[in-house]
C-alpha cells in the first residue's frame, strides 16, 4: 500500500535512506550521489512530510520504500527542453525515490513509479518528470523499463554541493491519438482503416 507519510513515519523513512547510504558505502558504489547527513537528511524528509509530499510504500506494518512527489516541478526544469510541452502546474515531479536495499528486485520501485504516473493521470497532469545522477544505472534502467523517456543530460547542482551530470526523464501521460489514415485496432484486433 502506498500512502502519504505522516510525522510518526519520519524515523522509518529516514531508516530506508540510511540503509541505502550503508549499502552504497559497503559495496563501494555511489550510484545515488547521496551523502549521509548531507542529502537527503532528516530536515528534508521532515519538510516533505509537513508539505504532504512524502509517499511511503508499506509492506504490512513496515515501510520498505519512499519518494517525494509533488505537483509542479523544480525551477531548474524550466530551462530544459522537454518532449512534452506543458505548464509547470501540469506536471507531477518526484525525487529521492528509495527502496530498502534489503528489498531490491521485488518491483517496489516500479510500484512507486506506477503510482506517480497514476496520480498524474487522475489529476489530468500532462507529464511526470524526474532526474537522477547520470551514473545511477539502476535508476535509469528502472525509469526506462517503466516507460520514461530521456529528455536530456547536463551538469546539475545537486543538494550535496557537487556539480555532476544529471539525466532528466519524462513520462507523457497523454497517449498519442491515431491520425487520419493510420490503421487502428478494433476490439477483435483486426485493423480498421
Amino acid at each position: 500500500m502506498i500512502r502519504r507519510a505522516a510525522s510518526h513515519d519520519l524515523d522509518a523513512v529516514e531508516q530506508i535512506y540510511m540503509q541505502n547510504f550503508i549499502s552504497e558505502r559497503r559495496n563501494e558504489a555511489r550510484l545515488s550521489g547521496w551523502i549521509a547527513g548531507v542529502w537527503p537528511n532528516r530536515t528534508a524528509v521532515r519538510r516533505a512530510i509537513a508539505k504532504g509530499e512524502l509517499y511511503a510504500l508499506w509492506d504490512g506494518e513496515e515501510i520498505v520504500a519512499a519518494m517525494i512527489m509533488r505537483r509542479g516541478q523544480p525551477d531548474e526544469y524550466e530551462a530544459l527542453r522537454w518532449p512534452v510541452r506543458s505548464f509547470p502546474s501540469q506536471v507531477i515531479s518526484f525525487d529521492l525515490l528509495c527502496v530498502s536495499p534489503l528489498r531490491l528486485r521485488e518491483g517496489l520501485g516500479t510500484q512507486l513509479l506506477h503510482y506517480a504516473v497514476g496520480t498524474a493521470q487522475r489529476t489530468r497532469s500532462r507529464a511526470v518528470r524526474c532526474h537522477c545522477r547520470s551514473g545511477n544505472v539502476p535508476m535509469r534502467a528502472l525509469l526506462e523499463k517503466t516507460g520514461f523517456i530521456l529528455a536530456c543530460e547536463r551538469k546539475a547542482d545537486f543538494p550535496t554541493g557537487i556539480g555532476e551530470s544529471a539525466a532528466y526523464y519524462e513520462y507523457d501521460t497523454v497517449p498519442p491519438r491515431p491520425r487520419g489514415n493510420e490503421p487502428r485496432l478494433s476490439r477483435g484486433g483486426v485493423s480498421v482503416v
